[in-house]
């Protein structure tokens, strides 16, 4: 869940101590308004809410602005974090470090701060972390995700508070700024040997070497196979392509 939250009431906007330029002008009228000794109460009152209202849009748009800016700058972090499941293989993931590595410079260049928080969740079991983001001028977004306490293998009750903290940090920043991690798929898997459904590497190479000594056009045979790459071909398509090749070959030679 993300939310934004606008600047406190009375806080002024850090621009190098000068007011926007619509809520400068508006402060030329109210300053002329306030030398008539005519000037009416309630409208001086109106125009001063009118000030504020001018200078909490100008603070938003400026805010919205440096996150565009900084979200347009943050590159695709890398999965440099490895969890193994033994025999199961295990799963790629991007480490907090890496990933505040990446945004504090940017942040930082666009006048904003990342921060974080918890709160009790209904569960006794469960934490919620917050992160904000927030701008010099006062105005912040935060992000908020509630997660199970991380009760992994080896790890005592205050290792697990601190791992679930450091994932919420994570899946906020990203909810915050649009962080894509490199590799990106459905659960992070990884597997020492290659998938099931496409071919090793070895038979990628037998494969090419046939169509050198079959002299075949590649893309035809492709075509044929019915994939786009041979390292996308499936076990079934390579038996079929080696098929066809080899009778490619013997056939020339008897011929």
């Amino acid at each position: 869940m993300s939310e934004v939250i606008e600047r406190p009431k009375g806080q002024k906007v850090a621009e190098k101590g000068h007011l926007p330029p619509q809520a400068a002008t508006m402060m030329q009228v109210i300053a002329s308004a306030a030398a008539n000794p005519n000037c009416d109460i309630e409208k001086m009152q109106a125009l001063l809410n009118m000030q504020s209202q001018l200078i909490e849009r100008e603070a938003r748009a400026e805010f919205s602005a440096a996150m565009a800016t900084a979200c347009g700058a943050i590159p695709q972090v890398e999965r440099n974090g490895i969890v193994s499941l033994g025999q199961k293989g295990g799963y790629k993931f991007t480490k907090w470090e890496d990933m505040d590595k990446v945004i504090r410079p940017i942040l930082a260049e666009n006048n904003l701060r990342l921060s974080f928080n918890t709160r009790p969740s209904e569960s006794s079991s469960a934490k919620v972390v917050i992160d904000t983001i927030s701008h010099s001028n006062g105005q912040s977004q935060s992000a908020e995700i509630e997660l199970p306490l991380d009760a992994g293998q080896g790890r005592n009750p205050l290792q697990g508070f601190g791992s679930t903290i450091s994932y919420g940090k994570r899946y906020c920043a990203e909810m915050l700024l649009n962080i894509l991690r490199c590799d990106e798929d459905t659960d992070g898997r990884y597997q020492s040997q290659p998938p099931a459904h496409v071919i090793t590497a070895e038979q990628k190479e037998e494969i090419i070497d046939l169509l050198k000594r079959s002299g075949k056009d590649m893309g035809q045979f492709l075509a044929w196979v019915g994939t786009r790459t041979v390292d996308a071909m499936t076990p079934a398509q390579f038996e079929r392509g080696k098929r066809g090749l080899l009778n490619a070959i013997n056939g020339a030679s008897r011929s």
